[in-house]
């Protein structure tokens, strides 16, 4: 859960200054108009898009490398069985598992923010052009507005909820109701 909210403060905070850095440097009056410059932010989108994917990929090869690696040296050489602590390569296994399922989780995680928050800033901007820049930017800021209170809300969920030691972790279903009941209000 924190690996999600620091995945999502980081991809809002990207945008945001790369915005407000576009808009402050490449608006003006005579020249471009605000609402031309979610289309500059499409390359950050790209740019997540391919992150997550050669993540995915990395991850993903490193992953059956060292399972590989480890159980062929542990199993066929040395005789020891699978993830035993005697065998080295294990320590590789279990950080290509990390980084397979958590780095390149959270690195989709970043994508689809990005891409939902850049699309809705371009759509804002393209139904607003009638307006005035102040009503522009409120309008192409609303998603990042939006996801900002999705994080504080997260937090008083993560920060709340907590599975004690008592609680069933076969029937997971409790503490999930209490944390839909903490964030939803």
């Amino acid at each position: 859960a924190i690996s999600s909210i620091i995945s999502a403060s980081m991809c809002i905070l990207g945008i945001s200054l790369l915005y407000a850095l576009l808009r402050v440097s490449l608006v003006r009056p005579d020249g471009m108009q605000a609402h031309v410059v979610p289309l500059l932010l499409v390359g950050y989108g790209f740019g997540a898009s391919f992150v997550a994917l050669f993540m995915q990929l990395g991850g993903g090869i490193y992953t059956k490398a060292a399972d590989v690696g480890a159980d062929m040296i542990g199993k066929v050489e040395a005789g020891i069985p699978e993830d035993d602590h005697r065998n080295p390569a294990v320590i590789a296994d279990l950080v290509g598992d990390n980084v397979g399922d958590c780095a390149g989780s959270m690195a989709d995680v970043f994508e689809s923010i990005a891409a939902e928050i850049i699309g809705t800033m371009i759509h804002a901007g393209v139904l607003m052009k009638a307006f005035d820049a102040n009503t522009q930017a409120g309008y192409m800021f609303f998603p990042l507005m939006v996801h900002s209170f999705d994080l504080i809300v997260s937090a008083v969920g993560v920060a709340v909820v907590r599975a004690s030691t008592d609680t069933d972790c076969e029937a997971p279903l409790k503490v999930m109701r209490t944390a839909y009941g903490v964030t939803a209000g």
